[in-house]
């Protein structure tokens, strides 16, 4: 419908009742979804990672080379994510 300064206000209205429904359905997924804990969504680079996982960095590298480090490359740098790695050595006993 074509948008006239007398339907202003009726569509002004439809529009804040429509914001509202969304304000609603945004603070419920916010309630619902438990927010993920700082550490599991903390990047390392690579010293970092080697520290994390009490291992050389020389380690990390072969490591990755080997395809066995899930990770991002972002320019010339590469970051890991710690649920990933985490996820990636569950039950390996290599780290502490």
């Amino acid at each position: 419908m074509p948008l006239t300064f007398e339907s202003l206000p009726q569509s002004v209205e439809v529009l804040q009742q429509k914001v509202d429904k969304l304000t609603s359905l945004v603070e419920t997924l916010v309630k619902t979804e438990p927010a993920p804990e700082p550490d599991e969504i903390r990047f390392y680079g690579d010293k970092e990672l080697a520290e994390y996982m009490h291992c050389n960095i020389q380690t990390i590298y072969r490591l990755k080379k080997a395809g066995k480090l899930p990770f991002r490359k972002y320019g010339r740098k590469y970051y890991y994510l710690r649920s990933e790695i985490d996820k990636a050595f569950a039950g390996k006993g290599g780290r502490k």
